[in-house]
């Protein structure tokens, strides 16, 4: 080899090696930015998988307290619904016809104010039979309380339970004051007096 060759060469090799150099530099930093953004991108994803991870336990915690709450509610609905039943069961027991039967006169009042006839058929239990004085003092009580004279008559057959109904002469109308139906139409005042003292 000559000696004008080997600087030839060299500098070749140096050229070559200056390159080489370069495109190492370049492969690292390319490889540097790749590497970043792959993490950015992780950063992004695991920040991401945690706000929805978050999002899914924050709408458990939330059917949890709606389911805690529904729970609670129909306990409190089923320990009223027993109280009025327990309420209701010591009524009937504690309401026969000795007790009852100073109130018939009012509640045939009642009824006959409310269905509106000069005159009415009153049916009765034979548990606790209706008198002719209960009708005459009825007739009084509506006469005090309305002006109007009705005329109240006993009716042949007999109703299931204890109270009185009031129906019109050809049956066309009624007016029911037995005793379960009186209870029904209280109902709303009795189960919201239970409410408040649970």
């Amino acid at each position: 080899m000559k000696s004008t060759e080997t600087p030839l060469l060299e500098g070749i090799l140096k050229e070559a090696a200056r390159s080489a150099q370069d495109h190492l530099e370049d492969a690292r930093t390319q490889a540097k930015k790749i590497l970043e953004r792959a993490q950015s991108r992780a950063e992004e994803e695991v920040a991401s998988q945690k706000r929805a991870t978050d999002e899914k336990v924050k709408q458990i915690q939330l059917r949890l307290a709606t389911n805690k709450a529904s729970a609670k509610r129909k306990a409190a609905l089923r320990q009223v619904d027993d109280s009025y039943q327990r309420v209701m069961d010591a009524v009937f027991v504690a309401l026969d016809c000795k007790t009852l039967k100073p109130h018939l006169p009012y509640w045939i009042a009642e009824a006959a104010i409310g269905l509106d006839r000069k005159e009415a058929k009153v049916a009765y239990s034979r548990l606790c039979p209706v008198t002719e004085e209960d009708l005459k003092k009825a007739e009084a009580l509506i006469l005090k309380a309305t002006g109007a004279k009705i005329r109240l008559h006993l009716e042949e057959k007999y109703i299931q339970g204890l109270g009185v109904v009031l129906s019109s002469i050809d049956g066309s109308t009624s007016f029911n004051n037995q005793v379960d139906i009186r209870l029904r139409r209280f109902e709303r005042l009795i189960r919201s007096m239970i409410q408040e003292r649970a």
